[in-house]
C-alpha cells in the first residue's frame, strides 16, 4: 500500500467509508482535510474545525450549483480558481444559527442530498459551495475542490466533497507543510494522498481513448484497417492503422507518430516526419504484420513553422488505451528508437503493457 496507486486506493476506501483523508495540492504547498459531504457528522466537522483553518467548504459539480441555485461570489464564472469558483454562503432551513457544528454538517449533508432543492437553504449562510472543474483532477487546473469531488465518486458517493485547509501546528499562523501533514495523516492513521496522485490514478483505471470509428482504408502501401480514436480529456481525434492480427497473444511491432503537418502534409524536408512515417508505413506492409498509432496532439504541431510539446507521460497513456482496446498487451521495441520513443514505451510498461525489445525500423516514435 505504500505505491502511489495504493495511496489512492486507501483513501478512496476511506471515503467510501465516510472517513476524512488527508489530501496534498504540490502546485499551492499546503495540505486539506478531506470527506464526502453526504458521510458529514458534527464529529468530524468538530475535528475538521479543530485542526484546520475553520474555512469549511463544500465542493459540487457545476450542476449541482445549478440545480441548487448557487450563484458565484462574483461574476467572473468561467474561471475555475480564486474567488471565481466560490458560491455564496447558505445554511440548511431546518438550523438554528448555522455556525454549530451540528447545524453546519447538517447544511453540508443537504448540499449533498440529491433530494435537496433551492428552497431547502437560507442564503447568506455559513457553509461555503465551490465548484469544481468539469473533468476533476484531470482539468486543466486541478485543486483540492476537484480532488474532494473525485474522491467521493471514486467511493460511489454523492459527488459532493468537504475540504478544510490543514493549519501547522508548530506554527499556527501558517499552513501545515508536507512533512507535518504527513505526520499529522500517521497520528491520526488517515490516508495521505496528492491530487497528482488522484490525477494519475484517474487517468490509470479510466479509459482516456474512446473508440470513434473503424473501416478498411485503402492507400498506395497497400490496404490497412483503420481505427478512430477521440480523446477524452480534449477531443483530439487519433488513428491506429493495423497490417495482420491485433490481438494479446503475438508481440506487435508499433510505431508512434505525432501529427506534423510540416512533413506530413507538405513533404516538407526540414524535418524527418514525413519520411519517418512513410519508412513504417512501408516496414509494415513489408513485415505483413505491425501497427502505425498516429497522434494528433491539442496544438498544431509543423516543424520549422508551429512548435508544441506534449508531455512524453500523457502520450503514453493515450497510446497506452489504444492498445489496450484493440487487445495489444505486448508491442515490439526497437534496438534504434529514438530517446522520446524510450521515454514513452518506458511510461507504458507502467499501464501494464509488456514491451519486447526487438531490430525493427516499425518500431519507434516519430
Amino acid at each position: 500500500m505504500r505505491t502511489s496507486h495504493g495511496r489512492v486506493r486507501r483513501a478512496v476506501s476511506a471515503v467510501a467509508t465516510g472517513r476524512p483523508v488527508v489530501v496534498m495540492d504540490d502546485g499551492e504547498a499546503q495540505g486539506y482535510l478531506v470527506f464526502a459531504a453526504d458521510a458529514a457528522t458534527p464529529e468530524l466537522l468538530t475535528f475538521t474545525v479543530r485542526h484546520g483553518s475553520g474555512y469549511v467548504r463544500v465542493a459540487l459539480p457545476g450542476a449541482e450549483c445549478e440545480r441548487l441555485n448557487l450563484p458565484p461570489v462574483c461574476h467572473k464564472d468561467g474561471e475555475l480558481t480564486g474567488t471565481a469558483g466560490h458560491r455564496v454562503a447558505v445554511d440548511f432551513r431546518e438550523t438554528g444559527t448555522g455556525i454549530s457544528a451540528i447545524d453546519r454538517a447538517r447544511t453540508i449533508a443537504a448540499l449533498a442530498a440529491a433530494e435537496s432543492t433551492p428552497a431547502d437553504f437560507r442564503r447568506p449562510g455559513h457553509v461555503i459551495p465551490v465548484r469544481s472543474g468539469r473533468r476533476g483532477v484531470l482539468g486543466p487546473l486541478p485543486g483540492a475542490a476537484e480532488a474532494a469531488v473525485d474522491l467521493a465518486v471514486l467511493g460511489t458517493r454523492r459527488p459532493a466533497g468537504v475540504l478544510c485547509e490543514l493549519v501547522s501546528q508548530r506554527n499556527p499562523s501558517e499552513m501545515a507543510d508536507r512533512d507535518e501533514l504527513a505526520s499529522f495523516a500517521e497520528q491520526h492513521r488517515l490516508p495521505f494522498v496528492s491530487i497528482a496522485e488522484i490525477a494519475t490514478y484517474r487517468r490509470r483505471t479510466e479509459p482516456q481513448v474512446v473508440r470513434s470509428a473503424e473501416t478498411t482504408l485503402p492507400t498506395a502501401a497497400g490496404t490497412f484497417r483503420v481505427v478512430g480514436f477521440r480523446d477524452a480529456a480534449d477531443g483530439c481525434e487519433h488513428l491506429a492503422m493495423i497490417a495482420g492480427n491485433a490481438d494479446a497473444d503475438t508481440p506487435m511491432p508499433v510505431y508512434v507518430h505525432i501529427e506534423c503537418l510540416s512533413g506530413d502534409v507538405f513533404g516538407s524536408l526540414a524535418c524527418r516526419c514525413g519520411a519517418e512515417l512513410d519508412g513504417a508505413v512501408a516496414a509494415m506492409r513489408e513485415q505483413g504484420t505491425g501497427m502505425v498509432i498516429y497522434l494528433r496532439p491539442p496544438v498544431a504541431r509543423a516543424c520549422g513553422v508551429l512548435t508544441s510539446a506534449t508531455a512524453p507521460d500523457l502520450l503514453s497513456e493515450t497510446v497506452a488505451w489504444i492498445l489496450r482496446d484493440l487487445g495489444v498487451y505486448t508491442v515490439r521495441l526497437s534496438d534504434d528508437a529514438p530517446e522520446l520513443g524510450l521515454l514513452m514505451f518506458g511510461a507504458i510498461r507502467e499501464h501494464g503493457l509488456h514491451v519486447e525489445p526487438a531490430a525493427s525500423t516499425l518500431s519507434a516514435v516519430g
